[in-house]
C-alpha cells in the first residue's frame, strides 16, 4: 500500500527531489515550502523552486511560518510521514512525532559526515574522494537521526557544487522511492563513526586566497561558483571566478599576480602551483560570464602580465 506523506522543501536541490518522486509515481498529498521570496534584478516576490513544481503539479501548498503553523497543517493530515529535504525549517519535536512514521529527510552527504547545512560544498572544499545521499529519521538532534538508507557518489576532478546537487537529489529520490513503497520495513541504524560539521557558507569563503594552494583554490571555485561564486579585486574591480584549472608547475610571481594573459591563457600565481582562469565575470561592461579570452580583448588593460589580484577592501 502506497504511503500518504506529505513533502517539505525549499530550494532546486529539493525540487529536482520531488520531481523524482513524481517521475516514479509517489506523489504527495501536500507541500510544504518556505514563503516567497524577493529575488532577481527587479525585486519581485518569486515562489520557491518547490513551490513553483508543486503548483505546476496541482499538489496542495502551505507556506507556514513556523512550527506552530506547521503542525497545525499537517496535523488534520493523518500522514505516514514527512519527506523532508532543504526544507529551511528546525522542526519541533511535536511535528516529528504527528506523522505514524515519524519523519524522515534526505541528507546530501554520507553521514555523519558533514552535517550541517552545506554538506555538498565543505566536500567538496576538503577535497573529499566522495560523498552521497543519507535517508535518515529525524531526531531533536542537528543531522543525528537514525540511518535508514545511504548510497555513496564519487566526487571526480570535474565536480562542481552544482553537479553534485543535482545527482545527489537523483540519488536520494530513488532511496526515498524504495522506502515510500513500505515505511513498515525500515530498520534505522544509528549514526556510526566521526562526525564533522558542514557550516554555513558565509561571505568570507567566497574569498580567494591567493597563498593557498592552486588546487585548493580550484576546488573552491567548483564548490561555490553556483550558489557564492569565489571573487578576487583586480584595480578596484570585482572579478568572480567561475571556473580554473589548478597548474603544477610554480609561477615566477607573487601570489595573486597574473604569469601570464594571452589570447588562449589567464594563468595567476598560486601559494603553491598556479590558477588557470578559464571562466569569469566582471563587475563591469554586462556582467556577464565570459572566456578568459574575452575577458584579455575586452579588458587587456586589466589583465596584463604583471598585474595583481588582491583581497577586497573590508
Amino acid at each position: 500500500m502506497a504511503s500518504r506523506f506529505a513533502f517539505a522543501g525549499t530550494p532546486e536541490f529539493a525540487a529536482r527531489a520531488l520531481a523524482g518522486l513524481l517521475r516514479d509515481g509517489f506523489r504527495p498529498c501536500l507541500v510544504l515550502t518556505g514563503p516567497d521570496q524577493r529575488r532577481g534584478r527587479g525585486r519581485k516576490r518569486l515562489p520557491s523552486p518547490v513551490k513553483q513544481l508543486a503548483t505546476e503539479s496541482g499538489i496542495p501548498v502551505e507556506t507556514p511560518a513556523g512550527n506552530d503553523e506547521a503542525v497545525t497543517v499537517i496535523k488534520a493530515a493523518r500522514l505516514d510521514t514527512v519527506v523532508v529535504a532543504a526544507y529551511g525549517l528546525i522542526l519541533s519535536e511535536r511535528f516529528l512525532n504527528l506523522p505514524r512514521y515519524g519523519c524522515i529527510n534526505l541528507h546530501a552527504s554520507l553521514l555523519p559526515r558533514w552535517r550541517g547545512a552545506a554538506p555538498i560544498e565543505r566536500a567538496l572544499m576538503a577535497g573529499d574522494a566522495q560523498t552521497g545521499a543519507t535517508i535518515m529519521r529525524i531526531d531533536a538532534g542537528l543531522d543525528t537521526g537514525p540511518i535508514i538508507a545511504q548510497a555513496p557518489l564519487p566526487i571526480g576532478p570535474d565536480s562542481t557544487g552544482e553537479s553534485l546537487s543535482e545527482a545527489i537529489a537523483d540519488l536520494g529520490a530513488g532511496l526515498l522511492c524504495r522506502l515510500l513503497s513500505d515505511l513498515s520495513a525500515m530498520r534505522p541504524e544509528p549514526q556510526a563513526g566521526p562526525a564533522t560539521y558542514a557550516r554555513k557558507l558565509s561571505p568570507r569563503d567566497a574569498i580567494a586566497d591567493w597563498a593557498q594552494p592552486a588546487t585548493q583554490i580550484e576546488r573552491n571555485i567548483r564548490a561555490l561558483a553556483r550558489r557564492l561564486p569565489v571573487h578576487s579585486q583586480l584595480d578596484g574591480t570585482r572579478v568572480q571566478l567561475l571556473a580554473g584549472e589548478a597548474l603544477d608547475e610554480s609561477a615566477p610571481g607573487q601570489p595573486g599576480e597574473i604569469v601570464m594573459a594571452n589570447r588562449k591563457d589567464l594563468v595567476v600565481a598560486c601559494g603553491t602551483g598556479a590558477l588557470k582562469i578559464t571562466q569569469l565575470r566582471l563587475n563591469r561592461g554586462k556582467g556577464t560570464a565570459l572566456t578568459a579570452a574575452k575577458a584579455i580583448n575586452g579588458f587587456g588593460g586589466l589583465f596584463r602580465t604583471g598585474n595583481q589580484f588582491k583581497a577586497p577592501a573590508t
